[in-house]
């Protein structure tokens, strides 16, 4: 089996708060997010056997507790279901970074108990599937069309399927929103988000993580030149969201990671 792989980071703390990490990123994507810093991986054929893959974890094991994989979309490619049972075999917890479109697999992943925590990208409030497209890249911003074969509303449903599915595995989650100045997560979004992660969480352990935007490394260049949402912009932000979820972060290049 290939792996379609971008690259790892060895040891890493910053991908699991409170885990060192072996962090595997996948390339590939169905969205084109304008403001994704990891747009390299996004395209282009980067194919190892999957050997090559479990090696890179099996040399991180005695450094690390878990893995977690990233990317890119790691949910797009069937070698996550056998690299998660690798890694679980080896006495790792698995984590995945993940924009929510591939339910299936996560639902797959749950089943045959080879994940431990998700980490969902909520990257505008799911009950506006227009503004989701936009921020997802499913109309470039421009308004020429995008790689992204999906409707808004089927990505927004896929979304919700997998956060449902992820919720009800009693396993930990992360919830997380990207704030771009000008582009996404103003007030009234994230208040939009995280009422309807109030209505619809059952697990009131979620934690919400409001995350600090870097333009400058966006996909999209005349974001590149928006000003960086700072620190006690991002509180602010915080405390509304903390309006209607109990666990909820901020992160930022100033402080890390912080509770509100």
């Amino acid at each position: 089996m290939k792996v379609n792989y971008a690259g790892t980071v060895s040891i890493s703390t910053c991908d699991w708060i409170g885990k060192a990490a072996v962090t595997i990123f996948f390339r590939g994507c169905p969205l084109r997010c304008p403001y994704c810093q990891n747009h390299p991986y996004l395209e282009g054929p980067g194919l190892v056997e999957l050997e090559f893959v479990k090696e890179q974890i099996k040399t991180s094991k005695p450094f690390v507790s878990a893995v977690v994989f990233s990317g890119g979309e790691p949910l797009m490619q069937d070698a996550v279901v056998p690299l998660a049972e690798f890694a679980k075999n080896l006495g790792l917890a698995v984590g995945i970074h993940t924009n929510g479109c591939y339910p299936e697999r996560a639902a797959e992943l749950v089943k045959r108990k080879l994940v431990d925590k998700f980490f969902i990208d909520v990257k505008a409030p799911l009950d506006d599937p227009e503004l989701y497209g936009k921020v997802t890249g499913w109309k470039a911003y421009n308004g020429e069309s995008s790689t992204v074969k999906k409707t808004p509303e089927e990505i927004t449903s896929a979304i919700a399927k997998t956060i449902e599915t992820a919720d009800a595995s009693g396993l930990e989650l992360e919830l997380r929103t990207t704030a771009i100045r000008g582009f996404i997560g103003n007030e009234k979004e994230i208040s939009q988000i995280a009422a309807w992660i109030s209505e619809h969480i059952k697990n009131r352990e979620v934690t919400y993580v409001l995350q600090q935007g870097i333009p400058e490394h966006s996909l999209q260049e005349d974001l590149r030149k928006n000003r960086v949402l700072e620190r006690e912009e991002l509180l602010e932000l915080g405390k509304i969201a903390k309006g209607f979820l109990e666990n909820v972060r901020i992160r930022t290049k100033e402080e890390g990671e912080e509770i509100i």
